[in-house]
């Protein structure tokens, strides 16, 4: 059985996967994404989070293609051939909880502000300065959770645990709701839970339906104090919108994870056509709050498991296109 990786962080655990599947398996690791085109075509298993049409179709003895994250929306299903599985792996609902924690608490205390503010010799406390702001903390505070599937319920509890109120807007409101829950309500629900929360988290998958969920009407349905943490897709929430919202302080500010636009080649590339990085009211990263040791071990678990039982004839898991019988 041959494996090509693409998975930049799959490569990085090449002797842990070695490790995992023992004899049996011939490996080819890519030192670059984008080297897809260059690598074997005869392959029964793919790792990796984008194969095109054209790539699938030059590689006519796939089996397997396996996604080493949750996305998938970088794999050409329609171009997937009959007898060809795709499966994805997740692991990463504790870790991007944790980002959205983070960026509440660093919103709430005004680290951006202090830290800027203390490079320059100037102290913004009250004790220097009495005019200064007296910050708040979590506790009694409301969030306002979008979707509320892995990183969502985790963010519930963990916002739970440091006594903050919890709303959900979710596509299945009728189900029990989770202990941690205070109100839950449908999509359609969605601007009063604008309208409650001081933080606005957004984890729904990005379809046709998500585009532009979060455009100018909701933006302005939003306290002036409010803060939103997008850690699903860039396209979910509208980029001028969401642009135009902080630059004009109609919202407090906004914790950006996930991007309109990424590097095609390398690390250089602005993620979005707007100079989001010129505001000084929100916290860009690019597309690291998932990335933690615990999650990438986890998802190469998963990743040995599928190649282990495709080799061994058993049942694969996390499977999101079924091959057709």
């Amino acid at each position: 059985m041959r494996v090509v990786v693409a998975d930049p962080m799959q490569v990085r655990l090449a002797a842990d996967l070695r490790a995992e599947l023992g004899a049996g398996v011939t490996w080819e690791f890519l030192d670059r994404p984008e080297h897809v085109d260059a690598a074997s075509k005869d392959a029964d298993v793919f790792v990796g989070s984008r194969l095109s049409s054209d790539q699938i179709r030059e590689r006519p003895g796939l089996r397997l293609i396996q996604v080493a994250g949750a996305g998938y929306e970088g794999i050409d299903l329609s171009a997937v051939p009959r007898g060809v599985t795709v499966a994805n792996t997740s692991h990463h609902g504790r870790a991007i909880a944790e980002y959205c924690l983070m960026s509440m608490l660093v919103f709430s205390r005004s680290l951006l502000e202090e830290d800027r503010a203390l490079r320059e010799g100037t102290w913004l406390s009250v004790f220097q300065n009495p005019g200064s702001p007296v910050h708040e903390t979590l506790v009694g505070r409301a969030v306002g959770i979008i979707g509320y599937g892995e990183i969502g319920s985790e963010v519930g509890r963990l916002a739970r645990a440091l006594g903050m109120r919890v709303a959900v807007v979710r596509r299945a409101p009728q189900a029990t709701p989770p202990s941690e829950v205070d109100w839950v309500g449908s999509l359609d629900q969605l601007p009063y839970l604008l309208r409650i929360s001081d933080f606005v988290v957004v984890t729904v998958p990005l379809t046709e339906a998500t585009t532009k969920l979060i455009g100018p009407e909701e933006l302005a349905a939003m306290p002036s104090t409010a803060v939103l943490i997008n850690v699903a897709r860039g396209p979910i929430v509208d980029e001028e919108a969401l642009y135009a919202a902080l630059r004009d302080r109609a919202i407090r500010g906004a914790a950006i994870d996930v991007w309109w636009q990424y590097p095609t080649d390398g690390n250089q590339g602005e993620p979005s056509r707007l100079p989001f990085g010129t505001l000084q009211n929100v916290l860009l990263t690019p597309h690291t709050s998932g990335v933690t040791t615990d999650v990438f071990r986890n998802r190469m678990k998963d990743v040995a498991a599928n190649i282990a039982a495709l080799r061994d004839g058993l049942p694969l898991r996390n499977i999101v296109f079924p091959a057709h019988d």
